[in-house]
């Protein structure tokens, strides 16, 4: 069925209040595309002002390897850990792991290492050579 930009938000709201009036939490997923040169964008129709929690999944690419990323962009009276993390999900469920903390760039699609630790590396090639 299709919806207007605008009657689609009413619909979501009905359908969201009508939950958290029973008492029942709710997980609303929405799938946005996503480019690389993009700037990150929770909904097209403007939706997430309605919930309470936004996180973002996504893929990123570090040392030509695709890894999976977690990240809570909105999370509504919580001062929470903004930093984007690499996830797993498997028969036991979803485990979050440490954040990407040696990267610097990742959500532009251009990731490098902090200069801290290309200067580890660099110093450790030196090392292994003499």
């Amino acid at each position: 069925m299709y919806l207007g930009e605008k009657d689609f938000r009413k619909e979501m709201y009905r359908i969201l209040m009508s939950l958290k009036i029973q008492g029942l939490s709710s997980m609303n997923l929405w799938e946005a595309p996503q480019l690389a040169w993009q700037s990150i964008s929770i909904t097209d129709v403007g939706g997430s002002f309605l919930v309470d929690c936004v996180i973002l999944l996504r893929f990123v690419e570090i040392q030509s390897t695709m890894k999976k990323a977690i990240n809570v962009i909105k999370m509504r009276g919580s001062n929470h850990d903004k930093r984007l993390r690499e996830y797993e999900i498997d028969g036991t469920g979803v485990h979050v792991m440490s954040a990407f903390t040696n990267y610097q760039g990742i959500m532009s699609g251009s990731p490098t290492k902090v200069a801290q630790d290309r200067f580890v590396d660099v110093l450790g090639s030196v090392t292994k050579k003499s």
